[in-house]
């Protein structure tokens, strides 16, 4: 990079935001939040350029996110992929942070995760009330616990795999009704 670059990169940080100054919404809806997360992820693209020349022939790696609106409307960021841990020296780097999907019906969650490339036996699932907990042990490693929008009951669950998709439908912990007590 040149002299020039550098003014040019400095000035562009220092000019404000128009619209921000004009209608200051950033906090609103969550986009302040938002605006961090996107300068992480750009920060870890700049260093997967950098250091990553030289490991890029070793081992492959995979980086995406996925952007959905959380509770309260609230802007929520799920990475996936091994890219994250590829550039932490010291780390296990096999193991990928699978894509995963939450759908919340009446009576049932609905989970899907894209676990391509592993065979059914090598699939560990740990179900509690209120996650689910997948890791895959085979030719390819998957690890990821998904916090689950309500509670579950961990005996009404049932799982699918077919062509690199985990479908899992868990119950919904039916509330208890009480008991009317007579008064004596």
């Amino acid at each position: 990079m040149n002299r020039k670059d550098d003014e040019d990169d400095e000035r562009k940080r220092r000019r404000p935001d128009p619209f921000e100054e004009l209608f200051g919404f950033s906090d609103m809806f969550g986009f302040s939040n938002m605006d961090e997360e996107f300068k992480k992820m750009q920060k870890l693209a700049e260093k997967m350029m950098t250091q990553g020349r030289q490991r890029m022939n070793k081992d492959p790696f995979v980086y995406g996110f996925t952007v959905r609106t959380g509770p309260e409307g609230k802007p929520q960021i799920e990475e996936f992929g091994n890219a994250k841990d590829y550039f932490h020296e010291g780390e296990d780097k096999s193991e990928w942070t699978p894509l995963t999907d939450v759908q919340e019906t009446d009576e049932s969650v609905l989970v899907t995760i894209d676990i391509p490339g592993v065979e059914k036996e090598d699939i560990n699932l740990q179900v509690k009330k209120d996650s689910l907990s997948v890791s895959v042990d085979g030719k390819r490693k998957y690890g990821k616990t998904i916090r689950l929008p309500s509670e579950v009951d961990p005996e009404g669950s049932d799982a699918r795999y077919n062509n690199g998709v985990l479908e899992v439908e868990l119950k919904k912990e039916s509330e208890e009704v009480g008991k009317k007590l007579e008064i004596e």
